[in-house]
């Protein structure tokens, strides 16, 4: 499907880029089976899934098939997905523990409209053929922490699943008894990093859970900062794109460290609402310079960071009763749009999002004024409150002596409704977002677009 130098450089890539945050891998076995062309395919061609999306792997994209023609991204990755899958399902010879590491490896990867549910699958199945080999506890011949590195890579990728596809984590802290790893035992400052935010992601994961009793709405003391992370870690001499990668995730996991519950007004200034505010904004200032978001490497926490960052910006504009507010979000939600549209190019798991926010755009400039996008707006409240009877048939019998006709009525209500259409449906398109926010921002139920009719997720890109 894919040469050896196609692979070769590909897996340079991997190791370059993605290896360092997620040492799943066993990078100088690798090397040694690829050398001798004993790597198994499967392994191979996921290592070749995740790099194909870095920016530097765009000239090495192309497929045997295809001859010396490039394709795109996702139709690499894509092709290549179709290729581990089909090897997993005629269960192809692999050993435990290469099973793992595919299947872990494999979530970092969305595919298709069930792509979300896939990705997922394949970090639970990671996480049960962990059990039968007792990784969750001590084991004393792990002389060189191999074993226990994959567990803890597992640990981190399976809370990484439960925050951005809300869904449960397949371990729970209280049945895992190997001891965290240590920074010395890693072997990668990025990984030490890494698992210190995730480590803060799993606490944040609590808010969310369906059976928290405590009204408490977000992580407001003793939050680290990022800064203070990389100095616990040693981490400054880390390349700059692998920091801002990091910074990335450390970004996502201070915007869900305050839960949006379903609001009717903004909530009050604390701090973890500011945080996220502060955090939503970062991102977007980051990621909307095209070289940055095109450095940083190719993990699905991007994505998601920036579907965040849109889902706050949408929530200010909607709620926000200062014009002034209301401008800077709407600025904040096209510039968050403009990013997930660049980002679909080579991730799947950008497509619904980013159509239906690019549709909002649209609607926001047609909109006469953003007030009318004020979710608590006087005359609303007072429309939605009043009696439909007493509206339609007035509320006394002069009034009602002076109804018109029901043909008339019909009439006017017709041209009335033909008038109105556009309108309904633009803000049916709002109503869809909220929808669509508040399943980022309050991730209690299973992520997903099945119940979204409004929008058709499957169009082409805008450019």
């Amino acid at each position: 499907m894919i040469s050896g130098e196609t692979t070769k450089a590909l897996s340079e890539i991997y190791f370059a880029n993605i290896h360092p945050i997620m040492p799943l891998l066993n990078e100088e076995q690798y090397w040694q089976s690829l050398s001798r062309g004993a790597t198994p395919v499967p392994l191979m061609h996921v290592v070749c899934l995740l790099a194909a999306k870095d920016a530097a792997a765009e000239k090495y994209l192309k497929l045997l098939q295809s001859r010396d023609a490039l394709v795109s991204a996702r139709e690499f990755c894509s092709q290549l997905y179709t290729s581990i899958s089909a090897a997993l399902n005629r269960r192809t010879p692999l050993g435990k523990i290469t099973v793992m590491r595919i299947l872990g490896l494999l979530s970092l990867h969305q595919e298709g409209s069930e792509g979300m549910d896939g990705a997922s699958g394949y970090i639970a199945q990671a996480m049960h053929n962990a059990q039968p080999l007792a990784l969750p506890l001590p084991r004393p011949n792990d002389a060189d922490n191999e074993l226990k590195r994959v567990f803890w890579c597992l640990w981190v990728l399976d809370s990484l699943n439960a925050a951005t596809r809300s869904r449960p984590c397949v371990m729970a802290d209280i049945d895992i008894a190997v001891p965290p790893l240590t920074p010395e035992e890693s072997g990668s400052v990025a990984f030490n990093v890494c698992f210190r935010i995730a480590k803060m992601l799993n606490t944040v994961i609590g808010l969310y859970r369906p059976n928290t009793k405590d009204p408490t709405s977000g992580w407001d003391t003793d939050c680290p900062a990022f800064e203070q992370i990389i100095d616990e870690m040693h981490a400054w001499s880390l390349r700059s794109a692998t920091i801002a990668t990091l910074h990335v995730f450390y970004r996502a996991t201070t915007i869900l460290a305050h839960r949006l519950k379903t609001i009717t007004t903004l909530p009050s200034p604390t701090p973890a609402r500011l945080r996220q505010q502060l955090s939503a904004i970062q991102l977007i200032r980051y990621m909307q310079d095209p070289d940055r978001l095109k450095a940083l490497h190719p993990f699905p926490i991007v994505v998601y960071a920036a579907s965040l960052a849109l889902s706050v910006s949408y929530q200010q504009l909607r709620y926000s009763r200062l014009p002034s507010d209301q401008e800077d979000a709407r600025q904040d939600f096209n510039a968050g749009c403009d990013i997930l549209q660049e980002l679909r190019r080579k991730w799947a798991s950008a497509d619904a999002t980013a159509s239906l926010a690019h549709r909002i755009s649209i609607a926001l400039e047609q909109l006469p004024s953003l007030d009318v996008l004020w979710v608590n707006r006087p005359d609303r409240a007072e429309r939605d409150s009043e009696p439909p009877q007493r509206r339609e048939l007035g509320g006394t019998l002069d009034e009602v002596d002076n109804q018109p006709s029901p043909e008339v009525q019909m009439t006017d209500r017709s041209s009335d409704i033909e008038r109105s259409q556009p309108y309904l449906d633009t803000m049916d398109l709002f109503s869809g977002m909220d929808d669509v926010s508040w399943m980022y921002l309050d991730a209690v139920n299973p992520g997903s677009f099945d119940h979204f009719p409004l929008t058709n997720f499957d169009e082409p890109p805008y450019w």
